[in-house]
């Protein structure tokens, strides 16, 4: 039987991987250095009777798996790549072999595993070479992209962002006249052996040995930290950099490739966009994400009133108990509901619920600046004057020449500054209809945010993302050009007839829009 690993699980984990530890240098150091709570990785086991029979492991698009018998559970595979179809597969030769019978139009590769067994053979220190920064990362990933033996194994630069952000391991690189033209990284490490990968020089600087400068920097580094390091080659020993600098050839490493016109493209897009944590997804049953139950369960308790509007959330270890599931699992089903808006994040104050069920069942016209907001309005502030509408207000409000109108800009503060904004044009001969007196503002206030809604029968709308202007800037305190969220609503009486004119502003982050008719 498969399953999801938890913290648990970890000590006979690697027990069960430290039994051939240098073919498992990626996996014994993915498992210590992320655990199984990062939402870009998921540890599975094979158990029967008590006996681990297989590790897999899904880390970015990256799939790594050990079978010690080479015993292969290919129904879960099946399952899994119905949802998650990596990009490339690793692990022993023979073992990867059994996964292409799944994947058959990935490509297989066999390459050398050395490990480093002479330190005389290294090559002399040199001065340009310097270990890489964040503010390397795009120009690293552009190299390797454009190195088409290494373009399929570094399709994230998130991947190494995430490796140098987190101290998980170094790029080093060599910069001529601003350009990468050398680099090597250290990939993973574990107890006793760290791997090394990504080694390469632009085409216009080969011939110069910086590649094996490069590498031997990273060995002299790792053999001072008390470890090994080890690198795969598909070079055979009399024509490879490696053995020459030190290595010995022990074993065969397996990959498997997803085809360059299949999967490239995909891979860039990805990395344009802006992962809410839950881009990889894991199988259930029938080739079912595995945050699905979770994220219905949730879903369920959320309409049914469980958790009302506005309350916190329990937090993720109590809602991964109570579910019976993974942090890890329970963090994607979480990342959806947020992008369906039934939840909303507060930082460093938890998870609140945005849906409203009372609304939802009521099914009205409402003042979205009041009730979609993600935190407590605790002032209304407005300022009006009566006169003659502008010439466009008088065509959209269906007005007679002479006909005024009240004008309102109305400003919504939240826990500490204004959040939204609204202005509106209504009608007097409305208000004295409503038998409203535009003296009295609290009265006047009550029928602005709530009371002219309440007779709407229909609305029309329209949407725009702009930048602040002085329509906006002095009632949300907010920089000029600053991207503000702008709505602008017709309100029709139950005769078709037009009544109110009014225009939304939402600072970016406070609201949560919820449209309902």
């Amino acid at each position: 039987m498969v399953r999801e690993c938890t913290e648990k699980d970890k000590e006979w984990l690697l027990a069960y991987l430290k039994e051939e530890a240098v073919y498992n240098t990626f996996l014994l150091a993915d498992i210590e250095d992320f655990g199984f709570e990062e939402s870009f990785q998921t540890v599975y086991m094979d158990e029967e009777q008590g006996e681990i029979k297989g590790v897999y492991l899904c880390f970015y698009q990256n799939f790594l798996l050990y079978c010690r018998e080479n015993e292969v559970n290919i129904s879960f595979l099946e399952q899994l790549f119905s949802s998650y179809i990596p990009d490339v597969v690793m692990g022993k030769t023979q073992t990867v072999q059994i996964v292409q019978r799944i994947l058959t139009e990935h490509v297989l590769e066999s390459r050398g595993l050395y490990l480093f067994a002479d330190e005389t053979c290294l090559e002399k220190e040199n001065p340009e070479i310097h270990a890489a920064g964040m503010e390397d990362v795009d120009d690293i990933f552009a190299f390797l992209q454009s190195i088409d033996e290494l373009r399929h194994l570094y399709t994230s630069k998130q991947m190494i962002a995430d490796r140098i952000g987190k101290n998980c391991g170094v790029h080093y690189i060599i910069r001529r006249d601003g350009k990468i033209i050398a680099h090597a990284n250290s990939a993973a490490q574990c107890e006793a052996t760290t791997m090394i990968g990504g080694v390469s020089t632009a085409p216009e600087a080969r011939g110069q040995g910086l590649g094996g400068q490069v590498v031997s920097k990273l060995c002299r580094d790792i053999l001072a930290k008390g470890k090994t390091p080890c690198l795969f080659s598909i070079q055979g020993e009399e024509h490879n950099l490696y053995h020459r600098i030190g290595f010995r050839k022990i074993g065969e490493w397996g990959t498997l490739t997803k085809p360059a016109n299949g999967g490239q493209q995909e891979n860039v897009q990805k990395e344009q966009e802006k992962d809410s944590g839950a881009e990889k997804v894991n199988p259930h049953k029938k080739g079912m994400p595995s945050y699905i139950p979770i994220y219905n369960q949730l879903y369920e308790d959320i309409v049914n009133g469980v958790y009302e509007k506005g309350s916190l959330l329990p937090s993720e270890h109590l809602l991964a108990e109570k579910y019976h599931v993974s942090r890890n699992t329970l963090r994607q089903a979480l990342t959806i509901l947020n992008q369906d808006g039934y939840i909303y994040k507060k930082q460093g104050k938890g998870t609140f619920v945005s849906y409203d069920r009372a609304k939802k069942q009521a099914d009205k016209i409402y003042n979205f600046l009041s009730e979609d907001a993600l935190e407590k309005i605790t002032d209304i502030r407005i300022d009006y004057n009566m006169g003659l509408p502008t010439k466009i207000a008088q065509i959209k409000l269906q007005l007679a020449d002479g006909e005024e109108v009240l004008a309102s800009n109305n400003v919504y503060v939240g826990e500490n500054d204004p959040i939204g904004q609204s202005f509106l044009q209504i009608p007097l001969d409305v208000l004295a209809e409503n038998q409203i007196d535009t003296g009295n503002e609290e009265q006047l206030l009550e029928f602005m945010n709530k009371g002219l809604y309440r007779l709407a029968a229909g609305s029309e709308m329209s949407v725009q993302l702009m930048e602040a202007d002085e329509q906006v800037v002095p009632f949300l305190k907010i920089e000029p050009g600053t991207p503000v969220l702008h709505f602008e609503q017709l309100l029709f009486d139950k005769k078709q007839k037009p009544y109110a004119r009014i225009k939304y502003y939402f600072c970016s982050g406070k609201y949560q829009i919820q449209f309902r008719w």
